[in-house]
């Protein structure tokens, strides 16, 4: 029987060696019991009554347009294509030198536009003899709107 006892030692020890030192430390230490929650104050209200309430205030003051500002009433966004009527046309083809004279309607503010102007978030992109075409930029988008010359209807004598 000793040399059966041998064997098993052998073997043990073998099997002991090739097992890592963590798993042989981990397999010696005993479990801890599951930690108990003390739920005794469940449900009470511990700050004797008293609630206190705290508002954050922001002041902005940098650039040039406040951000939290809603842009329908601002200035910005004024004039939009509906308040601009063209008034006339100084049409220069071969040059390139042309100019449109716009009027505003809401205060009849006067504006001399050339290709590549900016009023508002309108930016002149050509001018022909009757008509300006517009780039609008709205939200990431951009648009061509035409505004063209209005025609007096001529009177018969």
């Amino acid at each position: 029987m000793s040399r059966v006892h041998t064997l098993l030692g052998a073997g043990l020890l073998a099997v002991l060696v090739a097992l890592p030192v963590e798993a042989q430390q981990s397999a010696a230490k005993p479990t801890r019991p599951a930690l108990r929650r003390d739920t005794s104050l469940a449900g009470i209200d511990t700050t004797g009554g008293k609630v206190s309430y705290s508002r954050e205030v922001f002041h902005y003051s940098g650039g040039v347009r406040d951000p939290f500002q809603t842009l329908i009433t601002s200035s910005a966004v004024r004039p939009t294509i509906d308040d601009l009527r063209l008034v006339s046309v100084i049409f220069d083809p071969r040059y390139g030198r042309s100019v449109a004279i716009v009027r505003e309607t809401p205060g009849d503010k006067v504006h001399r536009l050339r290709r590549g102007d900016m009023v508002g978030r309108l930016r002149v992109l050509q001018i022909r003899q009757y008509e300006v075409i517009f780039q609008i930029e709205e939200f990431g988008f951009e648009r061509q709107v035409v505004l063209a010359l209005q025609r007096q209807a001529e009177e018969n004598p």
